[in-house]
């Protein structure tokens, strides 16, 4: 009786050499295993568009100053000479105005120099020989009170920069949880890859005491040519095993890069092993989704476009009112000349200006009212898209769980099969054909196994993203 190298239990039979080759290149290469942790720490400040996404930011950032240069303070300065007309006379003049941000209108001081022989009709040019100081505030009573163009348009751009905000969260879950599921896709890969040697392994192992045994004449020729087509067979599948884990790594090195930001591709010694997955409890995720509903940027996003059309709202509406303007000036020139420049002077009024169809702000109104009812419907939608992604991932993170369980009892018994079959080989009751089909049976259900745990830890990743928790 001829034992064979199939005389092991399967389990360690395919999958003893392959733990031992690879915890020899761990060892020769003495390099930790590359944890998720850190391909997504890489990825959140190395990441190429995320980096380009940053930008958003800054430029609404700089719409949000250029908006505040509204309120700039100006000078004005004005210089004129005649001297050549039948009035000759020169005027030097500065003027500094502030607009006000909290109430709109604006304070204004200057100074004025007007010297020679001025006109009936340029009287108010002249002042006395030192020049007249004065100043004054001009504020709104009604229209432009609460609000105005410029309070609204500055407004506008600090939430666009909230918004900004929220698109480059966006883009940064999505980022972690594309980066997540290409590392598990990488850890499948190496996974997979072991499985595919250790099966070529058992089919090497095999040329020489097979053709011991038909040496022998204890087994038919023809099982020397069978082993050769499992060997090839399984060498096709260590190559596409091969490429699919090259593949995975050039995946993983978009998002895994140095302190330089290039790429970097990880070998297979680096690879780690699967950790346990866990079924997130249900009161966890009742938990997590109310703080999806307060964190996620589609809806924060959202929330923002609510606050900034209704301030486009309270700018219409502050069309509708009339322009009811108070002005005050105290003005006091200095020196000698005209007794009618002498002593103080002080200027109060009210000004008031309106159309009277107002067509343009009530078709504003009517504008913004729609847009946020608009929004109101697209709040909803947000808000029901974050619960459903929320319970999908954990119904996905379920599934793949119960696939891991049926997986690794399907293992378990292509495992017994698989002995039992090559318990009647020897017995000369079976075929090396049949045994190696048992054998890809059970390499198939460790596959499945494989597949079923980078499931769970995808599905988790979806999970994450889904409620915000990177």
């Amino acid at each position: 009786m001829i034992h064979f190298y199939w005389a092991l239990p399967l389990g360690l039979t395919l999958f003893a050499a392959a733990a031992s080759a690879n915890n020899a290149s761990k060892q020769e290469g003495s390099l930790d295993p590359l944890l998720l942790e850190e391909v997504l720490a890489t990825a959140e400040i190395s990441y190429p568009l995320l980096l380009a996404a940053l930008q958003e930011r800054e430029m609404a950032q700089g719409k949000a100053l250029s908006a505040e240069g509204a309120f700039d303070t100006k000078l004005s300065l004005k210089s004129e000479q005649n001297q050549f007309g039948y009035y000759k006379n020169r005027a030097n003049g500065a003027r500094v105005e502030q607009p006000l941000a909290d109430w709109g209108g604006e304070v204004f001081g200057g100074y004025k120099r007007g010297q020679g022989n001025f006109g009936p009709w340029e009287q108010d040019i002249l002042t006395l020989s030192r020049g007249e100081w004065s100043g004054g505030v001009r504020l709104p009573l009604l229209r432009n009170r609460e609000t105005d163009e410029r309070r609204t348009d500055l407004l506008l751009a600090r939430l666009s920069v909230e918004l900004a905000d929220a698109s480059i969260e966006k883009q940064r879950l999505k980022l972690l949880e594309t980066a997540a599921k290409s590392y598990w896709d990488w850890v499948s890969a190496g996974r997979k890859l072991e499985v595919a040697e250790a099966l070529l392994e058992l089919a090497q192992a095999r040329i020489r005491q097979v053709e011991e045994a038909v040496a022998a004449g204890e087994v038919a020729a023809i099982e020397i040519v069978d082993n050769q087509r499992a060997l090839l067979e399984r060498q096709a599948a260590v190559v596409a095993a091969t490429r699919e884990l090259q593949n995975a790594g050039f995946e993983l090195s978009m998002l895994y890069r140095d302190a330089q930001g290039k790429p970097q591709v990880v070998g297979r010694e680096r690879l780690p092993e699967f950790p346990e997955p866990a079924a997130t409890p249900p009161e966890q995720v009742e938990e997590d989704l109310r703080i999806a509903l307060e964190r996620r940027p589609e809806i924060a996003g959202t929330l923002v476009e609510v606050r900034q059309s209704q301030a486009e709202l309270g700018l219409a509406r502050n069309q509708l009112l009339p322009e009811l303007d108070f002005t005050a000036q105290y003005g006091r020139d200095a020196g000698d000349g005209s007794i009618t420049k002498r002593g103080s002077e002080f200027i109060a009024g009210v000004t008031l200006k309106s159309p009277f169809q107002r067509r343009k702000a009530k078709g504003a109104v009517a504008v913004q009212e729609a847009k946020l009812e608009q929004l109101d419907q697209k709040l909803t939608f947000a808000r029901n898209r974050v619960e459903v992604e929320v319970r999908d991932s954990v119904s996905a993170l379920d599934a793949a769980l119960q696939r891991l369980e049926l997986a690794r009892a399907e293992l378990d018994v292509s495992q017994r099969l698989a002995e039992a079959e090559r318990e009647r080989f020897e017995l000369g009751d079976s075929t090396l054909f049949v045994v190696n089909l048992r054998e890809l049976s059970a390499a198939g259900a460790r596959l499945k196994v494989i597949g079923a745990l980078a499931d769970c830890h995808k599905a988790e990743a979806v999970y994450r993203a889904a409620a915000a928790l990177y």
